[in-house]
This record gives C-alpha cells, sequence and structure tokens, in this order.
C-alpha cells in the first residue's frame, strides 16, 4: 500500500513537470508562423456572413426572455477556462468548439470477488469451501480435531474448542507477541467480500485459494501465466446429496491459440480423508494439433497453522514422495527455512521414476496431493515437482541484489528502485524464516491434443495426521475404513511422511546400518503398545507412566547387574583409595603407566575397569525404546491437547507458570532469533523437565564412584556441566517425554 502511494504520488509530479516543461518550450523554443494579413474587402464580407449566422442562429434559438443575455467570454477569460494558451484566440465573436479531449484510461477494477461453494458438512469428517477463484480450494476444516494456538494452549470460542481449520483460507497476520492470536476464519458459502475493502472483518479476508491450476504461454516457458488461477470458473455443477457423495463441478475454456476446456470436478465421501479431484483437458475446434501446445502447473496447500512456536521444532515443511523402477519408495523433505534461503527448493525430476505425491506438512498435519491413476487418468502426469517459499514478493539472487545496489548508489534520484531495494532488504533480513508460509508446484509433461481429444488427470487430496497409520486406530464414530487407511498408506506411499530417514548425513549413515528401519518398527511399536494400554486406563498420562514401568521391567535384570556391578566398583575404589593415591604420585608424568598399573591393581581385587562399559551397553540397548517413544510424542494426535495434572497439552511443554513475554533473553519476543537464541525459554516456567532433570543430577551423585585422581574428578565435573547444559536443551521438551525420562529416573533410584 505505501509503495503504491509514492508510485502515485512520483507520478503526478513528473506529469506536473512535463506539461510545464511543454508549456515554456511551447511559448519560447518552438518558432511562431506569423499568420497572413487578410484583405479589408474580405474582412468585410466575412464580418457580414458572420451576422446573418448569428441571425439565423439567433431566430433557430428560442431564448426565455426573463433570462438575460450572457455577456460573450474574452479571450483571456476563455483561456482560464479550458486551460488553453491565449495567443492565437480571437479577441472577438464566440469561442471556438472545444477540442474533443479523450479521457484517460480507467484503471483496471479488481477481481469480482470469488463466490464460495460448501463441502462436506454434518457428519463428514471433512468440510471446507471451494472458490469460483481458480476453481480451487479456499478452506479445510477437519472436524474431529481441534485447533490449537501459537503457544500450544487449546483454542475456545464461547467456551467450546474449535475445529482444526488445516487450510484457514484467510489472511492471519499476528504481532510479535505470542498472546498475539491471527483472527479465526469467517468464511460462508455465497458471494465472498472484497479482501482488499478495509470494511471486510479479518476473518473474511481471502488469500490466494489451495489446488490452483495455472498454464505456461510455451512449454518452454520458465514462469506460468497467472489468468487460469486468478480468474474465476464457471460453476457447472452441485450436488450435496444427504447421505450420498458430495460432488462440484467447475469449467473454465483456454481460449486460442490453445482452445482448451478445463474441467476440475471435485468429490468427498462422508468418512473420507480426502477430496476426490479429477481434471479433464479437452481440445476444443479451432484448436490443431502441434499448434497451443502447454503444459500446465498445479499448486498446494498454502497456511497450514503452526502450533506451539515457541517450543516446536517442526514448523511448515515440503514433501516430495516417488517411487523407484526398482519399487522403492524415495522421499525428499525441505523445510521452510531451507526453502527460503534458497529461494526455493530443489526439484525433483521424473526421469524413470513415478511420482506419488507431493505435500505441505506441520508437525502433526499434512495436505497431500496424491496421483490417482484410477478410472483412465494419466498414471505418471508430472515432469517435475519443486517446492517455494509464499512470500509476498520474489526475491532476487545476492548478485542481483548487489546489482541493483550499484545501480541505486550510481542513480540516487531513482525513487521507484530506491523503494524496491527497501522491500528486497525487508524481505530478505524478515525474522523467523523458519516460519515462512510455503508449498509446492507440480508442472505436469506437455500436452499437445487434436479436436475433440481428451486427458484426465487425477488425485487424492489428503487432509489428516502426517502419521497417516493412527487413521487406524480411531473408534466408533472417528473409525476410518482400514481398506481406505491402506490406500493413503501403500498405494499413494504417504507411510514415507513419517516413515522415513532423516534428511541429514546422519540420517544417511543410520539409514545405511538399519538403525532407522530399527527405530521406525520400536515408533509404531509404541504407538500400539500406548493405544492398547488407553484402551484399558482411558488416560494417555498414566498410559505413559505404565508404559514407562513396563520397560523399566523389561529391563529389569540387565539394569540390577548394571547398579550392583557399580556399587561394588565405588566399594573397590574407596578401599584402594590410598594405593591409587601411590600410584598417581609414582607415574603423575606418564599417563598411560598409572593406567595401566591402575587397571592391573583392580583387577588383582577382582574388579574389571571395563565393566562400566555395560552401562553403555544397558544405555544403547534402551535408545530404539527411548528413540521409539520420542517420535510416537513427535508424530501422535493423541498426546496432542490430552490434559493430565495440571498440564493442558502432553506434546508440548507443562506450562506450569506463566511468567510473560518480557523477561529479557528469556522470554522476550525478540531473542527468538539472533546469537542468543538458544537461552530463549518461552513465556513459561516448565516444571517436568526441572524434575526430570534434578532427578538425573541426583542419580548421578548417587551412582558416581568417587574420584581416585585430578583426570576422574576433572571428567566427572564435566558430566555435571554437561547436564546443566542438557537441561536447557531439555527445557522445551514434551511433557510426555519429561513425564517418561521423570518416572524412568525415579524406578533407577528406588
Amino acid at each position: 500500500m505505501r509503495q503504491n502511494a509514492y508510485n502515485v504520488v512520483f507520478f503526478v509530479l513528473l506529469a506536473g513537470g512535463i506539461t510545464a516543461l511543454w508549456w515554456y518550450a511551447d511559448q519560447n523554443w518552438f518558432p511562431k508562423k506569423d499568420r497572413p494579413k487578410k484583405d479589408p474587402a474580405e474582412v468585410a464580407v466575412e464580418k457580414q456572413k458572420n451576422e446573418e449566422q448569428k441571425k439565423k442562429d439567433d431566430e433557430a434559438k428560442a431564448k426565455p426572455p426573463e433570462k438575460p443575455s450572457q455577456p460573450k467570454p474574452t479571450a483571456e477569460a476563455y483561456a482560464a477556462l479550458t486551460g488553453a494558451v491565449a495567443y492565437g484566440v480571437p479577441a472577438a465573436g464566440p469561442p471556438q468548439p472545444k477540442p474533443e479531449i479523450k479521457p484517460p484510461p480507467a484503471p483496471t477494477p479488481p477481481p469480482e470477488p470469488p463466490t464460495l461453494v460448501a463441502f462436506g458438512g454434518d457428519g463428514f469428517y471433512i468440510r471446507g469451501l471451494l472458490s469460483t477463484r481458480g476453481g480451487g480450494i479456499q478452506q479445510v476444516v477437519l472436524t474431529d480435531f481441534h485447533e490449537a494456538s501459537r503457544l500450544g494452549t487449546e483454542v475456545k470460542l464461547d467456551g467450546h474448542p474449535v475445529p482444526l481449520y488445516l487450510v484457514p483460507g484467510i489472511a492471519q497476520p499476528h504481532g510479535p507477541y505470542l498472546k498475539d492470536e491471527p483472527p479465526l476464519p469467517d468464511l460462508h458459502p455465497g458471494k465472498a467480500q472484497d479482501p482488499h475493502d478495509p470494511n471486510t472483518p479479518p476473518g473474511r479476508r481471502l488469500v490466494e485459494p489451495s489446488y490452483t491450476l495455472f498454464h505456461y504461454a510455451t512449454p518452454d516457458d520458465k514462469y506460468p501465466d497467472p489468468l487460469l488461477g486468478t480468474s474465476n470458473w464457471k460453476l457447472v455443477a452441485e450436488q450435496h446429496p444427504q447421505d450420498g457423495e458430495h460432488r462440484v463441478v467447475f469449467e473454465t475454456d483456454l481460449p486460442g491459440p490453445y482452445f482448451l476446456r478445463i474441467r476440475k470436478t471435485y468429490t468427498l465421501g462422508r468418512k473420507d480423508y480426502h477430496i476426490g479431484l479429477r481434471i479433464d483437458f479437452e481440445r476444443l475446434a479451432g484448436g490443431q494439433k502441434g499448434k497451443g501446445q502447454t503444459k500446465f502447473q498445479m499448486a498446494g496447500a498454502r497456511g497450514l497453522p503452526v502450533e506451539g512456536e515457541w517450543y516446536t521444532n517442526t514448523t511448515r515443511a515440503v514433501m516430495i514422495g516417488w517411487e523407484t523402477p526398482k519399487g522403492s519408495l524415495k522421499r525428499q523433505y525441505e523445510d521452510a527455512a531451507t526453502i527460503g534461503m534458497k529461494r526455493g527448493g530443489e526439484p525433483v525430476h521424473k526421469a524413470d521414476n513415478t511420482f506419488k505425491y507431493a505435500a505441505t506438512s506441520t508437525q502433526y498435519f499434512t495436505s497431500a496431493l496424491a496421483i490417482d491413476a484410477a478410472a483412465g487418468a494419466a498414471k505418471n502426469p508430472w515432469a517435475y515437482v519443486r517446492s517455494t517459499s509464499e512470500l509476498p514478493m520474489l526475491l532476487e539472487s545476492p548478485e542481483e541484489i548487489k546489482k541493483l545496489e550499484e545501480e541505486a548508489k550510481e542513480n540516487p534520484n531513482n525513487l521507484q528502485l530506491k523503494l524496491k531495494l527497501d522491500q528486497i532488504r525487508e524481505a530478505r533480513d524478515r525474522k523467523l524464516p523458519e516460519l515462512d508460509d510455503v508449498t509446492f508446484r507440480a508442472v505436469c509433461d506437455p500436452l499437445d491434443l487434436a479436436p475433440g481429444e481428451k486427458v484426465t488427470h487425477g488425485y487424492a487430496i489428503y487432509n489428516g495426521p502426517t502419521k497417516v497409520r493412527l487413521l487406524k486406530l480411531l473408534e466408533n464414530e472417528k473409525a476410518v475404513d482400514e481398506g481406505l487407511v491402506d490406500r493413503y498408506h501403500d498405494t499413494f506411499g504417504l507411510r514415507t511422511l513419517t516413515d522415513y530417514r532423516s534428511p541429514t548425513p546422519l540420517g544417511a549413515f543410520a539409514d545405511a546400518i538399519y538403525w532407522t528401519d530399527l527405530v521406525i518398527l520400536f515408533t509404531n511399536v509404541m504407538h500400539g503398545l500406548l493405544w492398547s494400554i488407553h484402551w484399558v486406563i482411558h488416560s494417555w498420562g498414566l498410559s505413559i507412566i505404565v508404559l514407562t514401568v513396563m520397560v523399566r521391567l523389561l529391563l529389569f535384570i540387565p539394569s540390577r547387574k548394571q547398579t550392583q556391578m557399580n556399587l561394588r566398583m565405588m566399594e573397590v575404589q574407596k578401599k584402594l583409595k590410598p594405593e591409587l593415591d601411590r600410584l598417581h604420585e609414582k607415574y603423575k608424568d606418564d599417563f598411560q603407566a598409572y593406567n595401566r598399573e591402575k587397571t592391573k591393581l583392580m583387577m588383582q581385587h577382582g574388579m574389571n575397569p571395563f565393566a562400566a562399559m555395560g552401562g553403555c551397553l544397558l544405555l544403547f540397548a534402551q535408545m530404539p525404546i527411548f528413540m521409539g517413544l520420542y517420535f510416537c510424542l513427535q508424530e501422535s494426535i493423541f498426546f496432542r491437547l490430552e490434559h493430565f495434572l495440571w498440564i493442558d497439552n502432553l506434546a508440548a511443554p507443562d506450562m506450569a507458570v506463566w511468567w510473560g513475554e518480557n523477561i529479557p533473553i528469556i522470554s522476550d519476543p525478540e531473542n527468538r532469533h539472533g546469537t542468543l537464541s538458544f537461552l530463549y525459554l518461552g513465556p513459561y516456567l516448565n516444571i517436568l523437565p526441572l524434575i526430570a532433570v534434578g532427578l538425573m543430577l541426583y542419580q548421578q551423585h548417587k551412582m558416581m564412584p568417587p574420584p581416585t585422581d585430578e583426570q576422574m574428578a576433572s571428567q566427572q565435573r564435566m558430566m555435571k556441566i554437561m547436564m546443566i547444559v542438557v537441561a536447557v536443551m531439555f527445557y522445551k521438551v514434551a511433557a510426555g517425554l519429561a513425564l517418561y525420562f521423570s518416572v524412568s529416573t525415579l524406578w533407577g533410584l528406588i
């Protein structure tokens, strides 16, 4: 808005300057032709003709007698009224006819607000709104899940939980403080309000719809034409049977040289977590094969909400899945910060692979476009897929920005260039780029159809938990058909949304040694085990405690043996301390000789120093269980917003006491980014992590043998310091995981 104001002022001043310059040039620079003097006789004849014509005009024109005749305007007055120059205007007689001045072209009117069409409703797992703008999806609501705030707490309206707006469909700006909640959507079927109208309520200010289609002028073009995604499509059919599948059809024509008719058909079943989408392309009469070739781009979902901004490690991400010729599933994962830094993700090209899906995800939920080749649709229509950052403007590369800055130095009076640079810097230096909105762009193979020929692309737009297999655990009125879940999980390949290795080099190494497969196995076991326990005791907090006791019982024999060994070692070290002190004094300048003699002495008294490695082995044995539980809590939709004791959300920190957002460094929102951001603890005092770390420190103190030399004492001090560092890193961990650590450590102490 500010940029437009500057542009208007600039062009008004420019137009005024050009007008003044033209007037000055006309007065002083351009040569004037002298008018030839007329013969007196000709002047008399002309005067007589003028008088006769004037008399005829007076007779033809009936003037009201009560109205006095108006005086004739002088040349100067006429010039003042019309803006003409007085030079060359006759000194007497009526003014010459005013030349016709064409008005400037009217500014392009804003596009007509779209019409919103209801989709789903009572009894549906999904409901939402479709839009005639681009024939896209304006809003998606998951009716069986609840909205969570930026703080990670449950959002309520009039005391009732708000359903989860997975695709809000409106602009949701918010301030720097976490308590500054964005507006909730307030959209309804029918003609939408103009989002640019200042009188439009915040909850009704539409953003660009999701899953819109764009075409390229030619198959070789780099950027698509926005026409199809910004124009209003024709609503062809709308069916909302009470007990059947809902169906809505949009249609539009792409004129010559393409001569294409495009039809988008949406379908939704009552118990589905996907929206069916069928896109038909038909070449109309007038088209010709080999001419008017084009390709299309499909944009993904936008605006998925990020809950618990201050503690979550997973914001928005784009994932692209495909199947190799050997039948194995692969996945590319890019988070918002990476996409923004690279000004767009790495494109994934088809090559010999078969695309399965492209998805926009948050920690717990996903909106994915999966290819559905059923009913004669194209099996592998995409040429490539790429993730993009949905910033208000396209960022230039560093080299291009540098060129613009140099150009601005050479032309300091170029206001337009200065404004452009200011906008680029503001976008480039934005805070918290990990919270950028991102989506994907799937570009299909070029189309070249004969008149009357059709091509169909079939899709299933999945909207639901990122951990797809959890849908099988829903029961009663929330139950989902297992065959449908298997279709999501296996046919569409959506299991790789979660059950896949980390994109880091460490993740590649873990996958190479099959550690990733082991962790995935234990994660899925934890999901099933926790669900079974909850089915009996009906409390997720108690389920975690019971699971912890079960794990500790499973490891009781090796854990007890290791504890006894540690205690025995402590007794031997106390007994041998005088001799160890003498050895240290004797070999204080030869560390290797000291360790050799120390090991020999302890083995003579029946104690193997390497037995302490058993503790590491015991910890290693617990690692798959611990990691399985960790990822289980990170993925599970069941712990999300679940209450236990003072905890309002087992999938978030326990948030025991609100201490505000004004504590320097600790909770100041300005410290969420920058050098000291690792010290940002958030606006709450979390008690469970402090309890867990306190118990760990006490256990470490009780189980740690007394130091026999300075080196051992130094190592023990380092371990204590590391525990403090762990406490800081552990401070914002999920309450369910902190509960597991607390109970596990307490069990070990007992």
